[in-house]
């Protein structure tokens, strides 16, 4: 860290401490086992107010934003303690799938490099209204793609075995089925039919179970 933030870095209220040292903690070394609990309880109500708020913790991306400890994990946390990081992680996720500026992939890394089960967090997306995460999937794969090379995006920071996990789970029969319906409903908005038809060529050109 900058010695003169490594310093100063515990002496601000935690809600007043400067998005600049959070940048600087998360750019320094860490140790393999991660941050402490003492460490990691006090200045988590900051990381989660700037995730809030659209801001990055870190400069290298927003899937290591919670990596440092178990956060996902309720047997570190007392029950009203769970309940609220319970709820910030489903109103983040819903957020971002709704209307955010993360890719999807990106923020299920995040929670699940926090410790949050890769099974729950697949089944929230799951639950979503097909409208809604054909949206989402034509957002992330298919908006600024080159015509022809549109594609799935899984981030580099997932660890095995779940990057192939949440790839199968975008690719599934169960996701290609939703998005197809959806398109070929002649009660579908034309624009949204659209976007939910390139999602379905997609999944196409990349689900191991359509070769």
């Amino acid at each position: 860290m900058d010695p003169q933030i490594e310093a100063d870095f515990f002496n601000p209220p935690i809600r007043e401490l400067p998005l600049a040292y959070v940048l600087d903690w998360y750019f320094a070394a860490c140790e393999r086992q991660g941050a402490s609990k003492a460490t990691w309880g006090w200045l988590l109500p900051r990381i989660l107010e700037v995730l809030a708020v659209g801001d990055d913790v870190a400069t290298v991306g927003l899937e290591v934003s919670l990596a440092r400890f178990e956060t996902g994990n309720p047997a570190n946390w007392s029950g009203e303690e769970w309940r609220v990081l319970d709820s910030f992680q489903r109103q983040y996720l819903a957020l971002q799938i709704e209307d955010g500026g993360d890719n999807l992939d990106d923020v299920l890394c995040m929670f699940r490099l926090g410790g949050w089960p890769m099974e729950d967090l697949l089944e929230q997306v799951a639950a979503f209204p097909d409208d809604v995460l054909a949206h989402r999937f034509w957002r992330d794969w298919c908006e600024h793609h080159v015509p022809g090379r549109e594609a799935v995006w899984i981030t580099p920071f997932w660890e095995a075995p779940d990057n192939t996990a949440a790839y199968d789970f975008y690719t599934s029969p169960e996701i290609h089925a939703r998005m197809e319906a959806l398109a070929l409903a002649d009660a579908t908005d034309p624009e949204l039919a659209a976007q939910a038809s390139a999602v379905v060529g997609v999944i196409e050109a990349g689900a191991d179970w359509l070769r």
